[in-house]
């Protein structure tokens, strides 16, 4: 290699060192006991107003009336999609509108934020964290 091309990959190497050095942001991935209680179980009722499926963890909110009547938003958290979908998830399994009742565990931070461990529907079919638990749907 020439003189200018030595320089150019090693310029090129330079400037691939930094980027990697760079502090970028991301969305770092906790462990569940690290985010929420499970010493700290909540139970909720009410309508789910919306769903995501996305990574790293599907979210579906549901607004649950207060004993002033008041509706208050839960963030509830669920597994990947990907993972539920292997348990038998489909996306509609859950959708907004829903009446649903859910036992999660809180968010150690002390928002209206939980970990969903138990859903259950209007009619009668459960889902659980990772798996639909409704084995007698057909």
């Amino acid at each position: 290699m020439g003189g200018n091309a030595l320089r150019a990959a090693l310029n090129i190497l330079i400037a691939a060192a930094v980027l990697m050095a760079m502090p970028w942001p991301s969305s770092a991935h906790h462990s569940f006991a690290a985010e929420y209680d499970s010493k700290n179980p909540v139970d909720l009722e009410g309508v789910i107003s919306k769903v995501e499926w996305m990574n790293p963890h599907a979210h579906f909110y549901v607004d649950v009336k207060g004993k002033d009547g008041k509706a208050v938003t839960w963030n509830l958290e669920l597994a990947s999609p990907n993972m539920m979908i292997r348990n038998g998830w489909k996306r509609d399994s859950i959708k907004e509108g829903d009446q649903v009742k859910v036992n999660a565990s809180r968010a150690r931070d002390g928002t209206n934020t939980a970990s969903a461990q138990m859903i259950t529907t209007s009619d009668g079919r459960r889902f659980s964290f990772m798996a639909n638990l409704n084995l007698d749907s057909k």
